[in-house]
């Protein structure tokens, strides 16, 4: 076996944290999507991708490095919604089904600092803030009506992805 790639899509730095720290625990490097090449080497293949709304940042690029492994795939989602949310494993399932192979995948929790946001990123957060004040006691009103910083990176949480790699 061959040892695993890591590679990642991230703007506003939740994956790209979990990503280093995945790549320190398998002692191995982290490479931005952006910057990958073919993963002709790679066994396995570990992809991790944000969630922005209903899609998964970068599919395209995500789908050309999980068509290049030559080997076992994980495709890893970070968003801020609970990572049982049955949208996000549905975002998950529809790329990994669209990429033709067997690919598992995981899903976990970032991060959110609304005074890091883009312009555009406000205004459809702003949106759904107001959509949300009609449903103040679910649980995603109570996470992003309040307009602070959220903190749920946890890096421990990556413990079953380093298990799959080394399984």
């Amino acid at each position: 076996m061959s040892r695993p790639t890591i590679a990642y899509n991230s703007k506003y730095g939740s994956t790209r944290r979990y990503a280093l720290a995945l790549s320190e625990r398998l002692g191995t490097p982290a490479v931005e999507l952006s910057s990958f090449e073919a993963a002709s080497t790679a066994d396995p293949l570990i992809v991790l991708a944000p969630i922005y709304a209903t899609r998964i940042r970068g599919r395209k690029r995500l789908l050309r490095a999980i068509r290049s492994a030559p080997g076992r795939v994980a495709l890893v989602v970070v968003g801020l919604s609970p990572a049982d949310d049955p949208g996000r494993g549905t975002l998950a399932a529809k790329l990994a089904a669209s990429s033709g192979r067997a690919v598992t995948t995981f899903d976990l929790r970032g991060d959110l600092d609304p005074a890091r946001l883009s312009l555009k990123d406000r205004v459809i957060m702003a949106a759904l803030r107001r959509a949300l004040r009609r449903t103040p006691d679910t649980s995603a009103a109570q996470l992003l009506l309040s307009n602070t910083r959220i903190e749920q990176v946890e890096v421990a949480d990556l413990d079953p992805i380093v298990a799959w790699a080394a399984g």
